[in-house]
């Protein structure tokens, strides 16, 4: 009963042992074949890949700047000061001749001098005037080929520097006759004011000329 398994299970096991031993002699080739297969795959997948170019991106194009135009220079206005006009007067050449025979008019007496104010009377003075210089009047020719003598009364101003002002006749004998004499000679006359108070002072003067024949 017990030699019938035996006898079927050696056969297999050398068959199991058989095959074992030529699967691992023939594994290196399997091993071989299977890395030769796919390093063709890959070989063969990579020559069907195909690369795809790269694709930049689409830049934005900025539009271009618009040049700004140049600023308006606008023109200097010069403002032109009209000159004023020149009026040029031409005066009529007026030439005339002066005819001797025509009458003159009435001849025009010089103007007086300013009246001098604050001038007082010899008695309001505590000193009275004194002489300093007198030229004396010139005898009048003809009243001294005939003989005339007489008297010139007169009034004058003596101001506070002792200049005579101001010369009024009173009373001239015989009258007219030794006037322009006296009138031409008190204006040289030459006095010491009159005082007031220790201050010069404008002081009138009255005195009588006598005209005698010597």
């Amino acid at each position: 009963m017990f030699e019938r398994p035996i006898n079927g299970v050696a056969p297999a096991v050398s068959m199991a042992l058989l095959i074992n031993v030529c699967l691992f002699a023939l594994l290196p080739l399997l091993l071989d074949r299977n890395s030769v297969e796919r390093a063709y795959e890959e070989i063969t997948s990579l020559n069907f890949i195909r690369i795809r170019p790269e694709m930049e991106e689409p830049r934005e194009e900025k539009p271009p700047e618009r040049e700004k135009p140049p600023p308006e220079v606008l023109p200097k206005l010069s403002q032109q000061v009209p000159k004023p006009r020149q009026l040029k007067l031409e005066m009529p050449d007026l030439s005339f001749e002066i005819n001797p025979k025509l009458d003159m008019g009435m001849a025009v007496a010089p103007p007086e001098p300013e009246p001098i104010m604050d001038f007082f009377d010899q008695g309001e003075v505590d000193q009275l005037p004194m002489t300093v210089f007198r030229m004396k009047p010139l005898y009048p020719f003809r009243a001294k080929r005939l003989g005339i003598e007489g008297s010139v009364k007169v009034k004058f101003l003596v101001d506070a520097a002792g200049r005579v002002n101001r010369v009024t006749i009173l009373e001239s004998n015989p009258p007219g006759i030794f006037d322009e004499s006296v009138l031409k000679a008190l204006p040289s006359w030459k006095f010491t004011p009159g005082e007031l108070g220790g201050k010069a002072v404008n002081t009138w003067v009255s005195t009588v000329i006598e005209f005698d024949l010597e």
